[in-house]
């Protein structure tokens, strides 16, 4: 499998993107992307790159009348015009040229910054590159689109335009830490656990699977908060990660339209492999936070981040450790639920006051200030790389 041109537009990863020259030719494979206004280095261009431009002088049909020619000649994928700032439409001779030499081109709307179209496109190929590496990828995304087609048929009911909508999909890996096999018990068993959290919050539950890929298409109940359930993911996944001492990494994305399947898979894959870069060993991502999971990444190659977050949870941990005590998840879910003790006792089941002596405990082991939204980020982002990382 590969990343196609066309896929740019069946998948809608460009809302608004058409092409509008050279369909036969949509079929290039896409190996990365070039961004160039002006287009005067059209010689350091490289075969498989999307050539995206604002079309700076390309109504000058005298100055560009080989273009297409010569991006042919080189190898590249297609060409990409984002309309509005210097061209209205594309034009003519452009369009013939690409028809001519079956050249794909595409129209980009002005409302697309180049940042977006650039994370997006390069997020995408990077995925798809990851899928290529793995047959069980490539396996469970075969099974959507074949569900895809089935429903279009009107022969599959799984999902429907009936089906309540948003939806969320939850995409589970596991791997082994050291030598050891996953084997099928331990895929059994982990589907399961997951399988009777969501049964337990009232949650319907679609699950298709491949080899050690489990994907997880679940309707929420609208009254259950998702940073709770993220919350009660991680412990699950922790809790499995050091029963069979497997890492356990789940993507997560938001599923508006049955129409956007195969987009929102590859957005939970996209969060998975964030969460792999980052070199976690349990944890949950959510596309919607994915950049701030990037800045974490940055950190963890620095070699800072796991001396920071034990510098910061030091204190609580030795406590925890020392007293059997769960001070550190406490302190979780208090900073997840924004300082709400309601939420935060509704949570763990204690009354106010023993949340309060918690709080007053940990701020006195770890000189943390709840009033100080700078003190709730540092503990936040503490807690995050000791959760995902150790």
């Amino acid at each position: 499998m590969a990343f196609l041109v066309r896929n740019i537009i069946e998948n809608n990863l460009l809302e608004g993107a058409t092409i509008v020259a050279g369909i036969d030719g949509s079929d290039n494979e896409l190996l990365w992307i070039n961004l160039m206004e002006i287009l005067d280095a059209l010689d350091s261009l490289q075969k498989g790159e999307l050539l995206i431009t604002t079309g700076y002088e390309m109504d000058n049909e005298k100055l560009y009348k080989d273009i297409i020619l010569r991006l042919k000649a080189k190898g590249l994928a297609g060409l990409a015009i984002q309309t509005g700032y210097y061209i209205s439409e594309i034009p003519k001779y452009i369009i013939d040229a690409a028809n001519k030499y079956n050249f794909p081109v595409i129209n980009l709307p002005q409302t697309l910054t180049f940042s977006y179209i650039t994370r997006t496109l390069i997020d995408n190929i990077n995925l798809q590159l990851n899928l290529n590496g793995d047959s069980d990828f490539v396996n469970l995304k075969n099974k959507l689109e074949v569900i895809l087609k089935d429903i279009s048929n009107g022969t599959n009911k799984m999902l429907n335009t009936e089906t309540l909508y948003p939806m969320h999909l939850f995409l589970l890996t596991i791997s082994s830490n050291d030598k050891n096999i996953v084997t099928n018990d331990i895929v059994v068993k982990s589907v399961d656990k997951i399988k009777a959290y969501f049964s337990s919050i009232n949650c319907t539950t679609k699950i298709e699977l491949s080899g050690k890929k489990i994907l997880y298409i679940v309707s929420l109940n609208h009254d259950f908060s998702l940073k709770n359930l993220y919350f009660d993911l991680s412990k699950i996944l922790t809790n499995l990660s050091k029963e069979f001492n497997m890492t356990f990494l789940i993507g997560t994305s938001v599923l508006i339209s049955v129409n956007n399947l195969i987009v929102s898979f590859n957005d939970a894959l996209a969060s998975q492999q964030i969460l792999m870069k980052l070199g976690g060993l349990k944890g949950i991502c959510s596309f919607e936070d994915i950049e701030l999971f990037k800045m974490f990444e940055i950190l963890h190659h620095s070699d800072q981040d796991l001396k920071f977050a034990y510098e910061t949870l030091g204190p609580v941990l030795d406590y925890d450790a020392l007293h059997k005590s769960s001070y550190l998840e406490t302190l979780n879910l208090y900073l997840i639920n924004e300082c709400s003790t309601a939420e935060t006792c509704s949570k763990l089941f204690i009354h106010r006051h023993t949340l309060k002596n918690r709080l007053d405990k940990i701020s006195e082991l770890c000189n943390i200030n709840f009033k100080s939204h700078y003190s709730r980020m540092i503990f936040s982002m503490a807690i995050f790389i000791y959760e995902h990382c150790t």
